[in-house]
């Protein structure tokens, strides 16, 4: 039998899949989270204060988020930027709160209309979150014991430069409240992982709960039992035999009259001999070719918050009448194959602010083109995105003329694509590719002709992460509010640029908003035609 806790825990990753979660996909919904909180607590102490009665643990969770009341302290915001404090906020929204509200018998009398209103996390938002800090972890090889106890430490790689240093880049001044993980937390995390069949991370974190359980460091422990069988099929499943059979048969001397234990070991000492000698290690597996330097890049944009490369140059550029008294401020990061520009303040604070104002009433989950030419959501493009016309607002056009005087390409409707306009959530990431269409995409994708440039627009900072990286040519281009990092995937010849592969890094801390814009070839041939040699 499980303990209660444990199955509180199993329970949470055993009916995930059936809640689809919209918290965790883009940080400005997160944001609204800790509102929600702030005026639920609010509720709970004002209704406290007139001589009403609440059960002890309603009362402990509103005067827990005081402090989100109190404009002394820390921004609000950053505790769900913080991807341990999102996890923290979603759980206890999606549990601690939600537990506490049913045990009320009238909760309209508390919480008046909020309630009929009311719309807490899903099972689904929990699991998201877990999956990406096990991301994040990943990327950024990040100290799991130091995530744990609340802090997010990004340590150096053996093919780090011999420069590198740890990096703390969790501190946040006047935090109330604490990070810290439970062991429960741990433990889920590793039952999340096993349950996408993630067996090197299920291995990582059941591990972990298993030495916090053995060094007495835990009050609410989960049952142990559960733990070694769990991480002994986790083994097991990455042939781990021997190690499996031990933890199968610690499993057995605790309880000889569970059956399961008792079979499985005479499974894994037989795949055990036929092993012989063999000494296994954990080991990451390669999700994708190139993740390495894809992650170098990422990690050197978090400690360096520049691109990676002394031979950057900087200039005015005057490519249109419109730019003559107020130049744009360039930054050459690539000059050929492909050139890779970065334009400083290339926007206002209004207008990014009015981009970003308008997107969220529209936001859906980011899509990426599917084998087939369709729209697939994929697990590690944690985003959602809105699409904003010219006609839709006076901003929205003059940025898209602003674009076309920048690049020299029209951006008339028919021949540039309208604004994408992305908000990435917990881990959000999008891993390598090119923005120009091939193969089996074309057809349903390139009626307008190929995508020439991308124009991305930076509506945000961030505090770390999040950066653009293009794999082929080791750029990393940091993420600088109101900039704007451009980008050519086609050569004049019509040729494309496979070395304008590229990718957003997850965001380590912050919330990162862009907006694209993507010009086609049609329309454009006089303003950007064919050279006298094939590569001109």
């Amino acid at each position: 039998m499980l303990s209660t806790c444990t199955a509180i825990v199993v329970l949470a990753a055993s009916f995930v899949a059936l809640a689809a979660g919209d918290y965790f996909s883009a940080t400005v919904h997160m944001e609204s989270l800790v509102r929600v909180e702030e005026d639920m607590a609010a509720a709970v102490r004002n209704y406290v204060r007139l001589g009403g009665l609440v059960p002890q643990e309603l009362h402990r969770l509103a005067e827990g988020a005081a402090w989100l009341s109190d404009p002394t302290q820390v921004n609000q915001n950053s505790l769900v930027h913080n991807p341990i404090g999102a996890y923290l906020l979603i759980k206890r929204l999606n549990q601690e709160w939600a537990n506490a509200i049913k045990t009320l018998p009238r909760p309209q009398e508390v919480f008046g209309d909020m309630y009929n209103e009311l719309r807490l996390p899903s099972l689904a938002d929990l699991e998201g979150c877990a999956l990406a800090l096990m991301r994040l972890q990943d990327v950024y090889n990040l100290d799991m014991r130091r995530i744990i106890d609340g802090e997010i430490v990004m340590q150096c790689r053996a093919n780090d430069t011999e420069a590198c240093r740890d990096v703390n880049v969790s501190e946040m001044k006047n935090r109330t409240l604490p990070l810290k993980l439970s062991i429960l937390d741990v433990f889920y995390f590793g039952i999340v992982a096993q349950s996408h069949n993630d067996y090197y991370h299920a291995a990582l974190w059941l591990n972990q709960t298993l030495a916090i359980m053995n060094a007495n460091e835990c009050d609410l422990c989960p049952d142990k039992r559960d733990v070694l069988e769990r991480l002994a099929d986790t083994y097991s499943k990455l042939r781990n035999h021997r190690g499996a059979l031990e933890l199968f048969s610690e499993s057995y001397r605790i309880d000889p009259t569970n059956p399961y234990s008792k079979s499985r070991i005479a499974d894994e000492e037989y795949y055990a001999n036929l092993q012989g000698s063999y000494v296994w290690q954990l080991q990451r597996p390669d999700d994708w070719e190139g993740i390495e330097k894809y992650e170098e890049l990422c990690r050197a944009g978090v400690r360096q918050n520049r691109a990676p490369r002394a031979s950057v140059s900087c200039r005015y550029f005057r490519p249109s009448p419109y730019f003559y008294l107020g130049p744009i401020k360039m930054e050459v990061l690539h000059e050929t194959n492909p050139v890779i520009h970065l334009f400083h303040d290339i926007i206002s604070e209004s207008e990014a602010a009015r981009m970003r104002e308008m997107a969220i009433p529209k936001f859906q989950r980011s899509v990426v083109v599917a084998d087939d030419g369709g729209d697939a959501v994929i697990l590690n493009r944690v985003s959602e995105t809105a699409w904003h016309f010219d006609y839709d607002d006076p901003v929205v056009a003059r940025l898209s003329r602003r674009v076309d005087y920048a690049t020299g390409l029209s951006t008339e409707e028919g021949t540039a694509e309208a604004f994408q306009v992305v908000n990435y959530g917990l881990g959000g990431q999008y891993v390598p590719h090119t923005d120009y269409f091939e193969g089996a995409h074309i057809t349903h994708h390139i009626h307008n002709g190929n995508r020439v440039v991308t124009f991305l627009l930076y509506l945000s900072d961030v505090d770390a992460g999040g950066s653009t990286v293009f794999p082929n040519v080791d750029i990393a281009v940091p993420v600088i509010r109101n900039s704007a990092a451009v980008f050519w995937s086609m050569e004049r010849s019509g040729a494309v640029v496979p070395n304008s592969l590229h990718a957003g890094c997850p965001v380590l801390i912050g919330s990162k908003w862009i907006a694209n814009k993507w010009i086609r070839e049609h329309g454009n041939e006089f303003r950007r035609p064919c050279g006298l040699t094939p590569d001109a």
